[in-house]
């Protein structure tokens, strides 16, 4: 207790308690006597001291707290009964403000707790924990070290007050330090040993606790002042209930950075593998599936969707094989496919399956993307066959096929393979369709179903090449031929011939066979390479010949698939 609250119990006894005041009046009567008192600063607490004259000087704990005057002996008593009430009134005080110290640290504490359990990162637990520190214990400078569990070095977390040898404090007492945070003890240092230690010249009281969890130590707390204190066993029980709170809280924090690094890699890891499952199965056929991610897929999800299936096809793929070993015939088809599949995705389709000499791509927007798409594929090809024939290597030609209908997309297989399939009668007639392509010599073919669903018609232009009844099929099917994916010189031959092609088809199939005949052999003198001019012509100039049946109209049966 200071002289304040020596000072502040008399002035209570003296000036403030009535009940105190009443009872030394009633005794000074009793005794039919009179005092005065006079604070240690001189400050009148009760009666005239100009009065009286003797004086007694009351002591407690070998502090002056004042005078007492009087002139009769019988007064004494009165100094007696003031001397009691002081101790009374004292311990009251004494035992208040030890009330009110264990309430903030108790507070102080709980507020440390809470601040520290929001914290995830050492360094602001670590912050924290010194600002809190410094609000109960009396210090100028605080250290806040942690020993880096790999290399074995003392780390400083935070600090407050500056020192001039900071910079190298750690580097000159590491050593000791490390061993302190060993031992796991904490102290409060003499006098005698900071006074002698140079790295502590710039203090005169420290002590130190362990930040301690479990049966680890992770560091340590040194608090310090630069002026000389008597830091006591209760302040250093303090510090170490705070250090021990701090261990706990960055022990946490490691943990929780830990898994946040597992959560991450984890998710890291799922990302990837949901980025390369993507790659073998697109994430458009997922979608189609009512679902995200791969993962989310059962065996037996289905979906139905009205699509246009397209159909690719390498020409000569055999022939350009031959002349390759296995490493360049895979390097071949992957420049192909390099160069096409960026093309689908841009008009909104994707490939479903990769076929070795071609491939097999969905387009669930529709026609009008599909059709897109063939045409840009067939300019880019030509681009591909330019760097090709500076290599002196053969150019490349690929017929495209399409139909557009109904198809069920879903994943089949067994509890240990799955695989996603889809399934329709639309896929079987676009791969013959493709097939077909090579059969009349166009680049892009497709049936009436697709043209009719094309929301912009207007921009390609067409030739109709009769109909046609795949084998198995019941009904025969209308082509025709897209002319925008030609080389630009035989686009132009067909674009200003096509009024003359469309009347050797109406004589065609009028069964105006020489005229037609002669129609198409105008048309192919004109440029060799319109084959499906060449292909009537020859149809027509074969059907002169022949007896032809009364319901005849002009539909080619394909005998193989």
């Amino acid at each position: 207790m200071n002289s304040s609250t020596s000072q502040k119990a008399l002035k209570q006894i003296l000036k403030r308690d009535a009940e105190t005041r009443g009872l030394l009046e009633n005794l000074c009567a009793g005794l039919g006597v009179e005092f005065s008192f006079e604070d240690a600063e001189g400050n009148v607490l009760w009666g005239d001291p100009g009065q009286f004259s003797q004086a007694a000087v009351l002591e407690h704990q070998q502090e002056e707290l004042g005078t007492f005057r009087y002139d009769n002996p019988r007064a004494l008593t009165l100094l007696d009964a003031l001397k009691v009430l002081f101790l009374k009134e004292w311990e009251k005080k004494k035992i208040g403000k030890e009330v009110l110290g264990l309430y903030r640290e108790i507070n102080m504490i709980y507020g440390l707790s809470e601040m520290i359990s929001e914290k995830i990162d050492a360094e602001s637990i670590a912050r924290v924990t010194l600002e809190e520190a410094t609000q109960i214990i009396n210090t100028t400078h605080g250290l806040f070290l942690m020993l880096d569990a790999d290399t074995e070095r003392v780390v400083e977390v935070a600090h407050f007050g500056e020192s001039p040898l900071r910079d190298t404090f750690i580097q000159d007492q590491e050593e000791v330090l490390r061993e302190l945070i060993r031992r796991g003890t904490s102290a409060i240092v003499p006098a005698s040993r900071v006074a002698s230690n140079p790295a502590l010249s710039h203090l005169k009281a420290v002590m130190y606790a362990p930040l301690k969890v479990k049966h680890r130590t992770l560091g340590m707390v040194i608090l310090g002042h630069q002026e000389a204190q008597d830091y006591t066993a209760a302040e250093l029980k303090l510090l170490t209930t705070i250090t021990l709170q701090s261990a706990t809280a960055i022990e946490s924090a490691h943990l929780y950075q830990k898994g946040l690094r597992e959560v991450r890699e984890r998710e890291e890891a799922i990302r990837k593998i949901h980025d390369a499952s993507q790659k073998f199965v697109p994430s458009e056929f997922i979608r189609s599936l009512g679902r995200d991610h791969i993962t989310e897929v059962s065996l037996g999800d289905l979906a139905e969707r009205e699509v246009t299936v397209v159909f690719a096809d390498i020409r000569g793929f055999t022939t350009i094989s031959e002349t390759l070993d296995p490493r360049d015939n895979f390097l071949f088809v992957n420049a192909f496919n390099i160069r096409m599949g960026p093309i689908i995705r841009r008009h909104g389709g994707f490939i479903m399956q990769y076929l070795g000499d071609g491939f097999m791509a969905l387009f669930p927007e529709g026609s009008q993307g599909a059709l897109s798409a063939s045409v840009e594929m067939q300019e880019r090809l030509r681009e591909y066959n330019a760097e090709r024939a500076l290599k002196n290597r053969m150019p490349v030609q690929v017929g495209i096929g399409m139909q557009n209908g109904k198809l069920i997309m879903g994943i089949t297989g067994d509890s240990e393979r799955l695989d996603a399939a889809i399934i329709s009668d639309t896929v079987n007639t676009a791969a013959r369709i493709e097939g077909l392509s090579k059969h009349y010599g166009t680049s892009i073919l497709l049936t009436q179903e697709c043209k009719d669903s094309l929301t912009d018609p207007g921009r390609f232009d067409f030739r109709y090449l009769g109909r046609v009844q795949l084998k198995g099929k019941n009904k025969p099917i209308d082509l025709f031929e897209c002319i925008d994916g030609d080389e630009p010189e035989l686009k132009r031959h067909k674009l200003q011939n096509l009024a003359v092609f469309t009347q050797g088809m109406d004589r065609y199939f009028n069964r105006e066979f020489a005229m037609a005949a002669v129609t198409f052999q105008q048309i192919y003198k004109l440029d060799e390479r319109d084959l499906p001019a060449k292909l009537f012509l020859n149809r027509a100039a074969h059907l002169i010949t022949q007896e032809i049946e009364e319901n005849w109209e002009g539909v080619e049966m394909m005998t193989t698939k």
